[in-house]
């Protein structure tokens, strides 16, 4: 599908506030301790969510040990394809990749539609939490954001989260997507809390109630394993993370 006919099929207009379904309670998230929510595999791909009460976290005051050669920072990239603006993060959610990215967003002109292209295996919550945030809040402010994963690429863990702040959310039949508990930066441990609370902002941004019982069944946020998904299969189970398939 070329970016016009996304354009076109999205009507970038009115009524996407009415859309948004921000977990407003869950703001609280991004002051927990910098859990990081990333896959073991290398990364991958990108993609969209929705939106309602919105509070924004306030950045990170220093860069931390986040960003560091062990975890660098996502690549950012901007394509303005016409009346569209195309914003691509590849790689690793960092609090380095968010204040890109959340700057990347404050010098596009108001409302111009925006379409956010993932490819990431995730990283830290709270960073990712506070993008998810900004995300929605620009859609409550009246700017049109879809998001997008291609064919061959994965978004993965955090990334989910992310990519479910826009709306519609693309993407490529075959790309992967990757959910799974939560585990803590500095011992790889995971926590019922944390886990909760990325369940539960995962539901406030559409993820199908159903669709999170059946991954919890089949442990996917036990910690014992990464639960994966093509778009097409979360498509044909009702899980509302993609809503248009690209052909």
């Amino acid at each position: 599908m070329s970016l016009r006919s996304l354009v076109r099929k999205v009507g970038f207009g009115g009524g996407l506030g009415a859309l948004l379904i921000a977990g407003a309670a869950l703001g609280h998230a991004a002051t927990q301790p910098d859990g990081l929510s990333l896959s073991p595999v290398t990364p991958s791909a990108i993609t969209p969510s929705t939106v309602a009460p919105v509070i924004v976290n306030p950045a990170p005051p220093a860069p931390s040990a986040a960003s560091s050669p062990e975890f660098p920072d996502a690549a950012m990239s901007r394509n303005d394809q016409g009346d569209v603006t195309v914003l691509r993060l590849d790689g690793i959610i960092t609090p380095g990749a968010e204040r890109s990215f959340v700057d990347a967003l404050h010098a596009l002109p108001a409302r111009r539609p925006l379409v956010i292209e993932l490819s990431s295996p995730g990283g830290f919550t709270a960073a990712g939490y506070r993008m998810i945030d900004a995300v929605l809040a620009e859609r409550k402010g009246g700017r049109p954001v879809a998001t997008r994963v291609r064919d061959g690429e994965s978004c993965e863990s955090m990334c989910v989260g992310l990519y479910l702040a826009g709306y519609p959310r693309y993407a490529a039949p075959r790309a992967e997507f990757m959910v799974h508990a939560p585990r803590m930066a500095e011992n790889g441990r995971m926590t019922m809390r944390s886990t909760q609370m990325m369940v539960e902002r995962l539901v406030s941004l559409g993820a199908s109630p159903a669709w999170i019982q059946r991954v919890k069944a089949e442990g996917g946020f036990s910690g014992a394993r990464d639960y994966r998904e093509t778009a097409d299969r979360l498509s044909a189970d009702g899980a509302n993370i993609v809503t248009d398939l690209l052909h």
